[in-house]
């Protein structure tokens, strides 16, 4: 099962008061995170949640989200994790050179106890796509 464009827009569904912050670059930049997202989903191969996809960028300091988060820029996305599995999978496929190879960035798992955040910002040519906030 495929991650949905609507999935990443959840906050549209209750705060439709935001749906002039969200743009065409916007769109372009989760059309561009869905694809190696979805390719992570299928080689998992068990259901992933959700849990912050694009925010406007009120919406994001009014949660204490970070200043510049890629998330307003829909090119970040956080996933339910809390038993640190799907993270764990991660390493290990970043490890393999696969996180480099998809141009998929996560943040490092001792920052994001109990969710998963992966990202599509280029950090230049580091060893691991495994990154400190």
């Amino acid at each position: 099962m495929s991650i949905k464009k609507e999935e990443m827009l959840k906050v549209l569904t209750t705060h439709p008061e935001y749906k002039d912050e969200y743009t065409e670059e916007i769109s372009k930049n989760i059309d561009k995170l869905l694809i190696p997202i979805n390719k992570i989903r299928e080689m998992w191969g068990k259901p992933l949640i959700v849990t912050s996809g694009w925010r406007p960028k009120s919406y994001n300091k009014a949660i204490g989200g970070a200043k510049n988060s890629l998330h307003c820029l829909g090119m970040a996305v956080d996933f339910a994790d809390p038993d640190g599995s799907f993270d764990a999978f991660l390493v290990e496929l970043d490890k393999q050179g696969k996180l480099k190879e998809l141009g998929l960035w996560l943040e490092n798992p001792d920052a994001t106890v109990g969710w998963t955040h992966l990202d599509i910002k280029h950090r230049g040519d580091r060893k691991s796509n495994v990154f400190k906030p």
